[in-house]
């Protein structure tokens, strides 16, 4: 979201009277757009089933806090953190370019701005469509500012019943001991659905990082505890698959994790 101001830098003390200052009226837009309890009406409800699966998960929000660092949250309510977590869709902002970053102080004002955001879709809900409510949105709070709309990924929702799934449940429960249980995750891996329409085979996840693994950060790791667990499972997971009765393979094109 890039906006431009006036032609040359200003000096802050003798221009900014004369217009408001372009960084502090830009950061208003994400401000007003993060509101946690704003969501579109077309996002699919969780059924009971799964928020039964997500309180079973043993997901606890003292956990999350020190696994992520983090000093504060919104809400402490468990249900409504792995909601916001697993369930919800998201507008993020990543970044903010704009004005003087040297050393010292200048006082200027700066000429142009840049927003890096992305929004997070979950089930139901159509990047097209997005993209114009963002757009809309954002003419209303700032007609000065640009949206330009990079590349979307469809949400992804994959089903949690049939036999190629209860294959994964007994491999994970052989391998670690446990029942597993559904919950959702909010990542991207943009192939899934071309790789179900194309091909037309069943897919199926098996998730085995954890929080404090650090996804995406400077440290991030896998322990060799979850490492060997996951090899472990998988082997089991091909021999749960092997010994599949031969009606359950004629409905692998209809099975989907």
């Amino acid at each position: 979201m890039p906006i431009t101001g006036p032609a040359l830098q200003e000096f802050a003390r003798r221009e900014r009277p004369a217009f408001e200052a372009l960084l502090r009226e830009f950061v208003q837009v994400p401000s007003v757009s993060a509101e946690p309890d704003r969501h579109p009406d077309d996002v699919a409800r969780l059924t009971r089933r799964e928020i039964e699966d997500f309180r079973r998960s043993g997901f606890s929000v003292k956990g999350f806090i020190a696994d992520h660092g983090f000093k504060s949250i919104r809400t402490r309510d468990p249900l409504e953190v792995m909601k916001r977590l697993w369930a919800l869709p998201t507008f993020e902002v990543h970044g903010l370019v704009g004005g003087y970053t040297g050393p010292g102080v200048k006082t200027i004002v700066p000429p142009r701005a840049e927003l890096k955001t992305s929004v997070r879709l979950v089930p139901d809900m159509k990047g097209e469509k997005v993209v114009r409510l963002v757009k809309a949105f954002v003419k209303q709070k700032n007609p000065d500012v640009t949206v330009e709309a990079g590349s979307s990924a469809a949400p992804y929702k994959g089903k949690t019943t049939g036999p190629y799934v209860e294959a994964a449940q007994r491999a994970i429960k052989f391998t670690f001991g446990r029942d597993p249980v559904f919950v959702r995750e909010g990542g991207t891996i943009g192939a899934i659905l071309s790789m179900e329409q194309i091909l037309k085979v069943p897919i199926a996840f098996m998730g085995l990082s954890l929080p404090h693994h650090g996804y995406h950060a400077p440290n991030e790791n896998f322990d060799w505890g979850q490492a060997s667990g996951g090899m472990a499972a998988f082997a089991r997971y091909f021999e749960e698959v092997a010994a599949l009765p031969p009606s359950a393979a004629r409905s692998r094109r209809r099975a989907r994790v």
